[in-house]
């Protein structure tokens, strides 16, 4: 078992960096870690904070609003797989066409579990609502009431980066990094609401079970880990298909500025709970 000094996310990244096989690939995920060690410890230490009391309910709606703007990008996903997929069915070219579309397949299987399809259609949002409400009396953390402006603005960027944005590789390393990004973040949030449990409350195992189900299905079975996998295997069949090579500087850039906004949502958040 890690000790508390290794829960870090590099700490969880780093392994998964040995499933890159692209050596430059994985050289741009390892510079973007070191030059945005700054946000990393941001995040980390609001973390650490959400674990270490018990909260007023205006703050863990706060971060529950916040938390959920940060995830659940299903939508930015399909709108990515659409856009190789509308490529792929426009084009004359038969092998073109099918690496777009298996593009569009292996980017869109990041969804699997968030849509339920193994298991019996229970989505990720109901599980997250249970996380939430087990912490809050009523569902109005969902309201604008307890939106946090950098959080919304994350979402937003994260959503034209898929859906928008000119080039679709920008879209592949915002997908491809969350995936990496999020498994490290999952398995530093079931500590720090498994100690936020254990010390400030007094639920029962199936209480607990219910409230943190959500997180643990992330990092069970290394399921992050895999959706990351697959979206280095879309990038590689895109880049085939469009005739062209990976742009990892754009991949960098693409890295860090994620862990930038990303930082400011926790800075933010920071500021706000109490």
């Amino acid at each position: 078992m890690k000790t508390i000094e290794q829960q870090t996310l590099v700490s969880f990244i780093e392994p998964a960096l040995e499933h890159v096989e692209d050596s430059q690939l994985r050289s741009a995920l390892q510079q973007a870690l070191a030059n945005q060690e700054p946000a990393l410890r941001t995040i980390e230490s609001v973390f650490e904070k959400i674990g270490s009391q018990n909260w007023t309910e205006t703050s863990f709606k706060l971060i529950f609003n916040a938390w959920k703007e940060t995830h659940l990008k299903m939508l930015a996903i399909y709108g990515l797989s659409c856009r190789m997929q509308r490529l792929g069915l426009e084009s004359t070219n038969q092998e073109q066409q099918y690496l777009l579309l298996l593009a569009a397949a292996k980017n869109a299987e990041t969804s699997y579990e968030d849509l339920g399809l193994d298991f019996d259609g229970g989505t990720h949002t109901e599980l997250y609502h249970n996380l939430a409400e087990s912490f809050v009396s009523d569902d109005s953390w969902m309201l604008q009431a307890f939106s946090i402006p950098e959080a919304k603005a994350f979402k937003t960027y994260v959503y034209r980066n898929m859906v928008v944005a000119p080039d679709i590789q920008t879209g592949l390393f915002t997908n491809m990094f969350s995936e990496i990004y999020n498994h490290a973040e999952y398995s530093i949030a079931i500590n720090a609401f498994n100690r936020l449990i254990d010390e400030h409350y007094d639920f029962t195992p199936q209480q607990k079970t219910k409230a943190t189900t959500y997180i643990f299905a992330h990092i069970e079975d290394e399921t992050e880990l895999n959706h990351f996998t697959v979206v280095i295997d879309s990038l590689n069949y895109y880049v085939k298909a469009a005739n062209t090579t990976i742009d990892y500087a754009l991949a960098q850039n693409t890295f860090e500025t994620y862990l930038q906004k990303l930082a400011t949502v926790f800075e933010a958040l920071d500021q706000k709970i109490m």
